[in-house]
């Protein structure tokens, strides 16, 4: 369906927008056919790049509309995302977007939540959706009528960058961050492990946050005596949040928007990393091995890697490739915290 979609030509009238998140498999990617007419929008740096690769127009920001080369559109596809903000924020800009008689496909699965997306639509659109299975998957077709009476679905404001609080320690972040307004456990594991590992180290030289999300590890980390701090996310939602947290804490770090830091030029002394094969996105092995040979290239051979976990996930065998030195630290709610070197 999602691809039967894309492949449509627009036969003059403004084109397609395909609004993409990280569900986007490769065989979709090889499947669609770049057109002038065909854009695409997404809010993961690796996404962009394998559209762009493929010869597809596509815009990386986080899911900011108007950065979009053109501002109107016939067809707009989206296959839902996980999170409810970001859904209702797109469902709203594709509103906007749309011309009078335009259609609003969105896609996804039962437990995508695809049927109230539908629903919720409705009060956007004013009209009824069109729901229709596929498989096991289900698509929601919504048009958009000339005479506009928009009810606009609640966002949270998902563009905003705001003030959050957990306790008595206050950050910078929005919803599209991963545990947005929390602070997560494995990372919060993995600071103090590392405090205690380079607590009697006077120069702990330039560190990497691998998948930094809003910047929790650096901030607080910050009076460890590193020379210099980078950090990195494949996020436009999680680059933003960072660098105004780093900004607000006066803290020097270098943010990247990129690909598990493939575009990095430089090596690591100490390499921090909370990777998300066990945040409810993928436990697959081939995760795990992009990781652990990313991390393998951008330590310094005398660099220590510091790797927060799921207890279940056996990453040390898989790590036996890379390094010779593994280390287990510790156990603690769930979560294990390993050296590599």
């Amino acid at each position: 369906m999602l691809i039967d979609l894309l492949n449509q030509s627009s036969n003059g009238s403004p084109g397609t927008l395909w609004i993409v998140d990280e569900n986007l498999a490769p065989e979709q990617l090889q499947a669609v056919h770049p057109r002038a007419d065909l854009c695409a929008l997404t809010n993961r740096f690796e996404v962009g790049e394998a559209l762009a690769a493929r010869g597809l127009q596509c815009t990386v920001s986080d899911f900011v509309f108007d950065a979009l080369p053109a501002q109107q559109f016939s067809r707009i596809v989206y296959r839902v995302s996980k999170e409810r903000a970001i859904v209702h924020h797109c469902i709203n800009e594709s509103f906007r977007r749309l011309i009078p008689g335009g259609t609003l496909h969105l896609l996804g699965h039962k437990d995508d939540g695809i049927k109230t997306n539908g629903k919720n639509a409705e009060q956007v659109f004013r009209t009824t959706a069109r729901l229709k299975k596929h498989g096991t998957a289900y698509s929601v077709t919504l048009l958009k009528p000339t005479t506009e009476n928009p009810q606009w679905l609640d966002s949270k404001d998902y563009l905003q960058l705001r003030e959050c609080s957990v306790g008595e320690w206050s950050f910078i972040s929005k919803p599209g961050v991963f545990g947005w307004n929390k602070i997560d456990h494995g990372s919060e594991l993995l600071a103090q492990e590392a405090r205690k590992y380079l607590q009697a180290t006077s120069d702990a030289g330039a560190v990497l946050d691998l998948g930094c999300g809003y910047g929790y590890l650096l901030l607080v980390t910050a009076e460890l005596p590193f020379s210099r701090r980078v950090a990195t996310d494949n996020n436009a939602a999680a680059v933003l949040a960072a660098n105004a947290n780093f900004q607000q804490k006066n803290l020097p770090v270098t943010v990247s928007l990129d690909d598990c830091g493939a575009h990095l030029q430089e090596r690591f002394d100490v390499i921090l990393c909370n990777p998300p094969f066990h945040q409810g996105f993928s436990t697959s092995s081939a995760l795990a091995e992009k990781f652990l040979l990313q991390i393998r290239k951008l330590l310094n051979t005398n660099g220590v890697a510091l790797v927060v976990v799921n207890q279940f996930i056996p990453i040390e065998r898989v790590a036996a490739e890379y390094f010779s030195n593994i280390t287990t630290l510790c156990h603690s709610d769930g979560f294990k915290v390993v050296a590599l070197s």
